[in-house]
């Protein structure tokens, strides 16, 4: 099933939060979102955005998969823009093209996290 507009919106939101050197995975994007395993659904969100003009845009760069790594299928011109604007922020990947999850990922603070994501809800309710 494909992800709903509001779905999309939130994960937009979310994306949108994430500080310049700092990652989330797939995965942990879902289940901030109450989604659990619903990595799948944040990749076609964010795939989304080449049809759609976001305003304001969306730092899709700062999204990867779980072991720290680019996973954009069929654009190796895509992958390598995501992984310059991610070099452009700091963040450094070895010689495996993985970077480190325990220094990268952004882990905002419980209350941080209940906070942002009512914003979240609120400002994207009704989008359906």
């Amino acid at each position: 099933m494909r992800p709903s507009s509001s779905f999309n919106a939130q994960v937009y939101a979310l994306v949108r939060c994430i500080p310049p050197g700092k990652v989330l995975s797939y995965g942990r994007v879902a289940e901030m979102l109450g989604v659990p395993h619903g990595a799948r659904e944040v990749g076609w969100a964010l795939s989304a955005l080449k049809q759609a003009r976001n305003e304001p845009p969306v730092p899709w760069h700062r999204v990867l998969n779980a072991q720290g790594r680019i996973s954009i299928k069929g654009s190796p011109e895509a992958a390598l823009e995501q992984r310059l604007r991610l070099e452009a922020e700091g963040v450094v990947f070895d010689e495996h093209d993985t970077l480190d999850m325990s220094r990268y990922q952004w882990n905002p603070s419980p209350p941080e996290l209940a906070a942002l994501l009512q914003r979240i809800r609120a400002e994207t309710s009704g989008r359906d």
